[in-house]
């Protein structure tokens, strides 16, 4: 990046910090969370790439800013992988009694059942949300679906397992919209 246009966006960036940070905030949540992003934010700057093109400073610095506390969310709240799920099997549940591993396995069945009988989009759009972790939006553009559709057979999905299953019926709506 020129240093002219790394400066400029610098200057962007110290001019508009509140405003920005106040954004920011609306979009992830807390003040702390939009603080360090935009602190990470004026780091970043440093190793952008020379051919950038940037129309709109605030904007740009904005959505550079929301990316970087993308990243930072997703680094604190890392899924395990596979790795780690099978050293979890491996330890022995002291509390692990003939009766409670019957229930679990029934569970497991009923919840296996249930997958099979959603249709194949709902059984999608289920596993990328909850077990890969992918947002409704992401799942949205990669299946070329709208958003909402998304969020309903997301629901649907969901009230279907847990009925099934037999998990209280206002599990689906605690977890409420999800931000990242």
């Amino acid at each position: 990046m020129p240093d002219s246009l790394r400066a400029r966006l610098r200057g962007v960036l110290v001019t508009r910090y509140g405003q920005l940070r106040r954004k920011l905030e609306y979009i992830v949540g807390t003040g702390e969370r939009a603080s360090d992003a935009l602190q990470e934010t004026w780091l970043r700057l440093e190793s952008m790439p020379g051919n950038t093109a940037v129309r709109n400073p605030d904007a740009y610095l904005l959505q550079m800013a929301v990316n970087v506390a993308t990243d930072q969310y997703r680094r604190e709240h890392r899924k395990l992988n596979d790795a780690d799920i099978d050293a979890l099997f491996d330890v022995e549940d002291e509390l692990a009694d003939p009766e409670r591993i019957v229930a679990a396995r029934s569970e497991i069945i009923a919840l296996e059942a249930a997958l099979r009988q959603l249709t194949p989009r709902q059984r999608e759009i289920l596993l990328a949300a909850h077990i890969d972790g992918q947002l409704n939006r992401e799942i949205a553009a990669r299946l070329d679906i709208s958003l909402s559709l998304v969020e309903k057979e997301l629901r649907h999905a969901l009230r279907h397992c847990q009925q099934y299953v037999g998990a209280p019926a206002d599990m689906a709506a605690r977890g409420g919209p999800r931000r990242f």
